[in-house]
């Protein structure tokens, strides 16, 4: 029983892996075919409008300026536990 158990483990991460790497080839001939796509269209002289969205202005930096911290009082202080003064 351990062994057929095993043996589908192996199985079903086999075909996993086998589905994962023709789903990254298919995608990897889609993006070849479009840059491919894309050189023939700069070689021919033509420029590729950008989309909207990257031409989109990204909202300045604000700037921080440091603040002093306002130093402790001197004063008094409260006396501490006996735990923590041994």
């Amino acid at each position: 029983m351990l062994s057929f158990a095993i043996t589908v483990l192996f199985t079903l991460t086999g075909l996993i892996a086998v589905a994962t790497i023709a789903h990254c080839l298919v995608e990897a001939r889609a993006a070849f075919t479009q840059l491919m796509r894309e050189g023939e269209v700069m070689r021919a002289g033509f420029a590729l409008q950008a989309a909207a969205i990257e031409m989109s202005l990204r909202p300045a930096p604000r700037r921080v300026v440091a603040t002093r911290r306002v130093p402790m009082p001197l004063g008094p202080r409260l006396p501490l536990p006996a735990c923590a003064a041994a």
